[in-house]
């Protein structure tokens, strides 16, 4: 209670027992002629003065309360309510669990999806990963986190995406629920080896839940990049190089993954993050491109869009990740399947070089992998990139890592009219495969 509350009752009490400051400062009238009286004790009088002062005096308490009620009631009516401040935090991330789960529990009957595939329990999800726990984690998306689960019946191995939603309601956390609409409706409705297939989902008031086929050999980041890093001594050993016939093989997987998406399935779906980080190898290093929290259906209307009226699904503000985002969607907002095609020469690049897409150490105008290796391209440069062990496995691999990186520049032209389709990338990888001669082979068990 506020202290100007407090105060009030013995403010009033004060008031009403005290008499007015003019009574204690005069004396006494004289009493009039006709008042006084010859008693033979003088003790009526006392007495009767002393009763009406008791009964003022009670009289003034009682008034006393009934104020200070009434200026409770008054304060408790008008004052805002408020919780502790843990459990207004505990209640608001309550109520946006509980909404994000509504809204997409509602996507999901809205197009029938939740038919389509199982329907896990939060509880099932919960035992299969034991709780969640850190151990069982294998890595971070820019939505959720991936965990290791052990599904029922029979222990079968599957990775769970656990979804980020914010503690409260936000733009971030409708983006959440989007994106786990996202990958329900498009993954539910694809079948291709060299994609990462959905099992199932689980809308709960405590977490949006995704249940993917577990892949056991990480990304192709991973396997890329990781060498390159500064481990710490504890750290596991980085993953042996990857042969160039291995590349070859990967850099043809994705564009069939995407040849697929663009003209397989209608309508035609935009992956829209194709990185290295979402490419995840399976135990033989074949490729599956997995994450389309980002993915659009290229055919209005958008379905996970709750606007009343919802835009055409070729233009929407450009998302993706730095160093692989399209400059043609990032200047014109106009989303094609070519900004897949970008996305994908950029990992060919990747593959070619070993380095990573974005590096600040590097000059200015080269911070980019495209920009930089298109410079070397240009100027007949190309051999100063390449990855040392790609150059160091046999000389007659470079004709077509020559081919791949020509197609790469292809692709990453800045005018998307300019870059091929993804069915001529896939024709054209196929060809330089048939390249590479037999004394400069690998044993690769994932190749197309």
């Amino acid at each position: 209670m506020p202290p100007h509350v407090s105060l009030l009752p013995l403010l009033l009490l004060a008031a009403g027992i005290l008499p007015p400051a003019a009574a204690r400062h005069s004396p006494p009238p004289p009493p009039a002629p006709h008042q006084i009286k010859s008693t033979g004790g003088g003790g009526g009088g006392s007495s009767n003065n002393v009763v009406t002062t008791a009964l003022v005096s009670a009289a003034s308490l009682l008034v006393v309360l009934l104020l200070y009620l009434c200026a409770a009631i008054a304060v408790r009516r008008f004052r805002p309510w408020s919780r502790p401040r843990g459990q207004e935090q505990s209640a608001a991330s309550s109520y946006s669990h509980s909404q994000q789960a509504c809204r997409a529990a509602a996507f999901l009957r809205r197009h029938g999806l939740h038919h389509n595939r199982p329907a896990f329990t939060y509880e099932q999800l919960r035992a299969a990963t034991a709780g969640f726990d850190a151990s069982r984690k294998l890595g971070d998306g820019g939505f959720g986190t991936v965990f290791l689960g052990y599904l029922p019946p029979a222990g079968r191995p599957a990775a769970v995406k656990r979804l980020h939603v914010p503690p409260s309601p936000s733009p971030s956390s409708a983006t959440i629920t989007k994106s786990f609409c996202n990958e329900v409706l498009i993954l539910s409705a694809l079948r291709h080896p060299n994609l990462v297939r959905l099992h199932g989902f689980c809308a709960d008031p405590r977490a949006l839940l995704l249940v993917y086929d577990f892949v056991p050999n990480g990304t192709l980041s991973h396997h890329l990049h990781r060498r390159r890093a500064n481990a710490s001594p504890t750290a596991p050993p980085p993953p042996p190089p990857l042969p160039w016939r291995t590349r070859l093989a990967m850099a043809a997987q994705i564009a069939s993954a995407l040849e697929y998406l663009h003209f397989g399935v209608k309508p035609h779906v935009v992956h829209r993050d194709v990185t290295s980080s979402n490419i995840f190898l399976e135990a033989d290093m074949r490729a599956r491109l997995g994450d389309f929290g980002l993915s659009r259906l290229l055919s209005p209307p958008d379905a996970c869009s709750t606007a009343a009226g919802r835009d055409l699904v070729c233009c929407t503000a450009p998302q993706g990740t730095p160093g692989y985002l399209d400059p043609d969607y990032h200047r014109s907002f106009q989303l094609t399947e070519k900004s897949d095609v970008y996305s994908l020469g950029v990992v060919v690049l990747e593959l070619v070089t070993g380095l990573r897409p974005v590096d600040v150490g590097r000059e200015r105008r080269d911070v980019t992998l495209a920009d930089w290796v298109v410079s070397k391209i240009q100027v007949g440069e190309l051999r100063e990139v390449v990855d040392p062990p790609v150059l160091d496995e046999c000389p007659a691999v470079m004709p077509s890592v020559e081919a791949v990186a020509e197609l790469a520049f292809r692709c990453v032209a800045p005018d998307k009219d300019d870059r091929p389709d993804a069915r001529e990338v896939l024709a054209e990888l196929r060809r330089i495969q048939g390249m590479l001669p037999e004394s400069c082979s690998h044993k690769v068990t994932g190749g197309l």
